[in-house]
C-alpha cells in the first residue's frame, strides 16, 4: 500500500514546505520535479489550444456507439461491451479484471490478472498486454495509446511511474517522481497526470514531456475527468474546469463550482479519488456520487463561476438518484426497484446507471423521466462499469418521475444503512404539495415496522404540513375502530389528531371544520380508545372546531361528571372545561351545574370552576 500523503500536506504555507522537505530527496526530479513553472497561463493556454476535442459531444470509442463496459462476477468473471441504444449486448469475454475500465478510439483497457490488457473495442479480442511493475494507481487511454501510472518501492524508497505504451503493449516513454501520482487522464493529445494531490501535470501524449502545471493554492487536486467537449479537476469541496483561468490555482479567479448538498447526502463525491488504490477499481464509493456536468457556456479568460448544465445536478446514493438544483433544492427523485445501482454517470443529455442485475437505465437530468432501460444478456453480479456515452439520446421523451412514489418507496425501504437517507426522502415528501402527500406520510406513520426515530420525524412533518388538502386522508384514518374480534384497530390516532388539530389557523369552511369535528369525537367515545389518545383528539376538536366542538363536550361533561375514571383524567378535564367556558350563556350555565351538582367527582367540579373563573 503506498504511504498517506495527506497527513503530511496541507495548503498552509509552513506545513507545504514541510510536505517538500520530506519528499525532496527522494529522486531526480524529470517531468515531476518539486519545482516548476508553475501556474503559467500562457504555457496553459498553449497546450489547451493544441488539444483536440470533439466538434460534438460523443463517444470516445471509435465505433460511435453508446457503450457500457461492465464488469460481472463469476468464475471466470467476464466483461461485458453493452450497446444502451440497441439495448444489446455487443461482446462479453471472460476477463479477470480487477480495475475500472478505460475507452476511447479503438481501444478497451484494464487490469487483468496482474497485467493491463487492452482489447478492440469492436469485438472484445486481446490486442496487447502490458506488465505493471507495482501497484496500480491508475490506467487509461486515448485511442492510440495507454497510459499506466502505478507505485513501487525502489531502494527502500517507494517510487511513483506514468508511462505510456502502444496497443501491442510496447513502451513508448516513462517518466518517474518522487511523490504520489495520482490516476491520469489523456485526452486530445495530453495526458493529465495529478501529482502529490497539490499539482495538475499537463503532460504532451507524444514525447511525455510537461508542457505546464497547475498548483491547488486554496483547494488540493484529488481528481481530473475528461469529457467529449472539455476537463475538469478538483477535489470533494468542488471543481474546476480546465481552462486558462485555472490558471490562478484559487478558486475565485478560476472558472469553479460546487453544489450545495443536503447533509444527509454530502458523502457523495463529484468523482472518485485518484490517489486512493482502493477506488483504482470499482467499489462502494462508486454507489455515492455526485452526477454533474459542467457547461462551457461560458468558456475563456473572463467567464465567471462554473455552471452545471441545465442548473441540475444528480445525486446517486446506492439504490435511488436524486435530481437537485444547485443550491440543493429536491427536483425529482429516482428509486431503482430492488436491487442497488453500482455505477452511474452523467453523460450530458441523461444519466446513466447500472444495477448489480444488470438493468442498464437513462434519467432525464431535468425531469427524472426513465428514459431508456435495459438489461445485459445472462445472469451474474454487476461489479462496477465505465460509461462511455457523452452525447447519447434516446429516442422518446420518457414520463417524467413520480417522485412521491419514490420517496415514499426510499422512507419505507427496510434496509438500514439508508436511515439518513430515509429523514431526507420524508422531509422532501413533506415538502411536496398535494393530497396524496398526506395519506402517505399517514402510512409510514401507521406501519409498524417504521422505525421509531422515523416515526417520530414523520409525524412532526405531518404536524408541520398544515395543508387543508390533506384533510380527507386525515379523516379517513380516524374511521378504523377497536374490534377484538376481528383483530383491528386504529393506528397512529394521536398523531392524527394532532396534525388535523394543526389545521386549526387555516382557512376550512364550515362543512371541512364540521366533518372533523364529528371524526375527532367518534374516535374520542369509543371506549377502547385510550386516554392519551382521547386527550390529543379533545385538543385537535378544540383546535379545529371553533365552537362546534362545544356541544358535544359539553354533553361529555354533563354525562360522565360523577366517573371516577373520567375525573381521573385531569389533562382532559381541563381542556373540555376551557372550551366550553369559552362559549355562550348557555355553555356557561351547563358548566355551573356541573360545578354544584353534588353527585360531581371533585376533580371535575374543580376543573369546572377554575375555567369559570
Amino acid at each position: 500500500m503506498r504511504p498517506s500523503i495527506r497527513s503530511s500536506l496541507s495548503f498552509a504555507p509552513l506545513a507545504v514546505a514541510a510536505g517538500l522537505a520530506l519528499v525532496a530527496g527522494c529522486g531526480p526530479k524529470a517531468v515531476f520535479g518539486l519545482t516548476s513553472d508553475d501556474n503559467n497561463a500562457d504555457q496553459l493556454g498553449k497546450a489547451l489550444a493544441g488539444r483536440t476535442l470533439a466538434k460534438a459531444p460523443a463517444p470516445a470509442n471509435s465505433l460511435g456507439k453508446p457503450l457500457v463496459l461492465a464488469v460481472v462476477a463469476g468464475s471466470p468473471k467476464k466483461l461485458v461491451a453493452y450497446d444502451a441504444a440497441a439495448g444489446a449486448t455487443l461482446w462479453s469475454v471472460d476477463a479477470d479484471v480487477q480495475s475500472r475500465v478505460a475507452v476511447a478510439g479503438p481501444l478497451v483497457v484494464a487490469r487483468e490478472a496482474g497485467k493491463v490488457v487492452v482489447r478492440d473495442v469492436a469485438t472484445g479480442a486481446q490486442k496487447g498486454a502490458i506488465a505493471v511493475d507495482g501497484e496500480l494507481v491508475g490506467a487509461t487511454t486515448d485511442g492510440e495509446q495507454v497510459y499506466v501510472t502505478y507505485q513501487r518501492q525502489s531502494e527502500q524508497k517507494p517510487v511513483w511511474t506514468l508511462a505510456a505504451f502502444g496497443p501491442d503493449g510496447s513502451q513508448r516513454w516513462k517518466n518517474d517522481a518522487p511523490g504520489a501520482l495520482g490516476a491520469p487522464a489523456a485526452q486530445g493529445g495530453l495526458v493529465y497526470s495529478p501529482f502529490l494531490t497539490q499539482w495538475l501535470a499537463i503532460l504532451d501524449a507524444r514525447s511525455g514531456a510537461q508542457l505546464t502545471r497547475i498548483r491547488g493554492i486554496d483547494e488540493e487536486i484529488s481528481f481530473v475527468r475528461t469529457t467529449s467537449d472539455g476537463a475538469w479537476f478538483g477535489s470533494k469541496a468542488g471543481i474546476f474546469r480546465l481552462d486558462v483561468r485555472a490558471a490562478s490555482g484559487r478558486r475565485a479567479a478560476s472558472t469553479y463550482g460546487a453544489a450545495k448538498l443536503p447533509k444527509q447526502l454530502a458523502s457523495a463525491t463529484y468523482d472518485r479519488d485518484a490517489f486512493d488504490p482502493v477506488q483504482a477499481g470499482y467499489s462502494a464509493f462508486d454507489r455515492k456520487r455526485v452526477l454533474w456536468r459542467g457547461t462551457t457556456a461560458t468558456a475563456g479568460d473572463d467567464g465567471g463561476p462554473l455552471a452545471f448544465a441545465g442548473d441540475v445536478i444528480a445525486v446517486h446514493f446506492f439504490r435511488f438518484v436524486f435530481g437537485l438544483s444547485p443550491a440543493g433544492d429536491l427536483r425529482w427523485a429516482y428509486s431503482q426497484p430492488r436491487v442497488e445501482l453500482v455505477a452511474s454517470t452523467h453523460a450530458g443529455t441523461v444519466v446513466m446507471a447500472i444495477a448489480s442485475d444488470g438493468s442498464v437505465i437513462s434519467l432525464d437530468p431535468a425531469t427524472g423521466a426513465l428514459r431508456s432501460s435495459g438489461k445485459l444478456a445472462g445472469s451474474g453480479q454487476v461489479l462496477g462499469a465505465t460509461f462511455d456515452c457523452d452525447g447519447w439520446t434516446p429516442a422518446g421523451d420518457g414520463e417524467p418521475a413520480n417522485s412521491v412514489a419514490a420517496l415514499v418507496a426510499i422512507a419505507r425501504d427496510r434496509d438500514a444503512r439508508f436511515d439518513e437517507i430515509k429523514q431526507y426522502a420524508v422531509a422532501s415528501l413533506a415538502a411536496l404539495e398535494g393530497p396524496d402527500v398526506a395519506k402517505d406520510l399517514l402510512a409510514i406513520v401507521q406501519d409498524a415496522r417504521t422505525p421509531l426515530k422515523l416515526r417520530e420525524n414523520v409525524v412532526e412533518l405531518l404536524v408541520g404540513r398544515k395543508d387543508p388538502a390533506g384533510l380527507p386522508a386525515l379523516i379517513a384514518a380516524l374511521e378504523p375502530r377497536y374490534d377484538f374480534i376481528a383483530g383491528s384497530q386504529p393506528a397512529a390516532i394521536a398523531a392524527v389528531a394532532r396534525a388535523i388539530g394543526a389545521l386549526g389557523d387555516r382557512e376550512l369552511s364550515a362543512s371541512q371544520r364540521s366533518q372533523a369535528v364529528a371524526a375527532l369525537a367518534a374516535q374520542a367515545d369509543d371506549p377502547a380508545t385510550p386516554a392519551g389518545d382521547r386527550l390529543e383528539l379533545t385538543r385537535a376538536m378544540v383546535a379545529v372546531g371553533q365552537g362546534a366542538e362545544r356541544a358535544g363536550l359539553r354533553r361529555q361533561l354533563l354525562m360522565y361528571r360523577a366517573d371516577p375514571a373520567f375525573a381521573g383524567e385531569k389533562d382532559l378535564l381541563a381542556v373540555i372545561a376551557t372550551a366550553v367556558a369559552a362559549g355562550g350563556a348557555e355553555d356557561r350555565e351547563a358548566l355551573r351545574y356541573v360545578a354544584e351538582d353534588p353527585r360531581t367527582q371533585g376533580a371535575v367540579a374543580d376543573a369546572v370552576k377554575a375555567a369559570l373563573k
